[in-house]
């Protein structure tokens, strides 16, 4: 026996465990020798059986039958299979030649199953990749689809979650100061705006799609002048203008707001869920920047004076180390946004503008007794 020709299998048949045995094979001449333990089974090429075998064809068996019985021999392995089928009399090239065909063809068949049954398993999961990379394209394209009127809906919804959350002040002064201004801001817009003030210590502000703008109180304390007001209000205005809002809303609550459109589910189901936490959303860098431009815009076909808005920024970036205003969780501040903002302010035409009519130091005094319960004072 040349060791290094032989080649190895699994042996069944008679007298041999139900399991099989390991066997190791070799050609002698045309006749096939298979030693199991110390027993060598030897047969005639002519009475060997030669089939593709397995589950996916990836055996060949040979068969034989003797006067003890009937045995079969199992090669698996690619380089036993080569050895067997080399080694092998020119008359069984043929029957060779015949499983290996069957195999190859079967291995097609796994193939392209594989292939088949992955992209079945992975589909859903290659677009959840695809909409997740997709989403803000997606929110984007399905905002610009929603009417005005199912916006004003959705600001309904959020107006009710934050009058249960804080109190909103509607009359007043300040609050007069601040109908006024967002009237100058938004001549011409689709929207219907309604203007509150939140009595909050916090310095924020904030935009519900639909129109509906509300400033806190502890804004309006860190406020200069009625100018930089305006500046803040024109910012929020251009954040519904532009649809950052519902945008914002939609990826965060997914495609289940337009089913809730969809379906006409004011409920609150799915808009509710969402709609509290509005001011928790941020915008993203290239949303700031819209905002400030259509702002700033704003600011300068209503006559007020734009470089107010940009002082208000800055001096909120001057406080993110030591006061970290709310504002700045979702309307980032910074000495680069503050030079941006001059930039764009250097690049409008040159105008006069003529101050705000307001007296705002005893305006904000107002604020002041309003939110302790007292009555207001009246502006001059």
């Amino acid at each position: 026996m040349n060791a290094a020709a032989s080649f190895h299998g699994r042996l069944f048949g008679t007298g041999i465990a139900g399991a099989g045995a390991s066997a190791r094979a070799w050609w002698e001449g045309s006749t096939l020798a298979v030693q199991a333990g110390h027993t060598i089974y030897r047969t005639d090429s002519a009475s060997l059986q030669i089939e593709a075998a397995g589950f996916n064809l990836h055996q060949t068996r040979l068969s034989w039958k003797t006067v003890d019985g009937n045995y079969t021999f199992f090669v698996e392995a690619q380089d036993d299979r080569a050895k067997l089928v080399s080694g092998a009399p020119a008359p069984l090239r043929a029957a060779f030649a015949e499983a290996a065909g069957s195999q190859r063809k079967m291995g097609r068949r796994f193939g392209a199953a594989f292939l088949f049954y992955g992209a079945v398993i992975s589909l859903p999961l290659l677009l959840l990749i695809a909409f997740l990379f997709n989403l803000g394209r997606l929110a984007d394209w399905a905002a610009e689809k929603i009417p005005a009127r199912h916006e004003a809906r959705i600001g309904d919804l959020v107006l009710a979650q934050t009058r249960a959350q804080m109190k909103l002040i509607e009359s007043g002064p300040v609050h007069e100061a601040v109908q006024s201004i967002g009237a100058r801001l938004t001549t011409g817009s689709q929207y219907r705006y309604r203007w509150f003030i939140a009595d909050r210590k916090e310095i924020n502000a904030f935009a519900a799609p639909g129109g509906v703008i509300v400033v806190y109180s502890g804004l309006i304390a860190q406020t200069a002048n009625a100018e930089e007001l305006a500046g803040v209000i024109a910012h929020e205005v251009a954040h519904v203008e532009q649809r950052h809002s519902l945008k914002n809303l939609m990826k965060t609550a997914g495609f289940s707001i337009l089913l809730s459109l969809a379906i006409g589910d004011w409920s609150g189901t799915a808009l509710g869920s969402v709609a509290g936490k509005l001011t928790e959303l941020k915008f993203s860098r290239d949303a700031e920047t819209d905002a400030d431009r259509e702002g700033l815009r704003r600011l300068f076909d209503a006559g007020i004076a734009p470089h107010h808005m940009a002082d208000f920024f800055g001096e909120l970036a001057r406080k993110e180390n030591s006061m970290a205003p709310a504002i700045l969780a979702t309307h980032p501040a910074s000495a680069e946004r503050q030079e941006r903002l001059r930039s764009l302010i250097a690049a409008l035409p040159h105008r006069q503008y003529a101050p705000l009519p307001y007296e705002w130091k005893q305006i904000k005094r107002s604020l002041s007794s309003q939110a302790a319960g007292r009555q207001p004072l009246v502006a001059n």
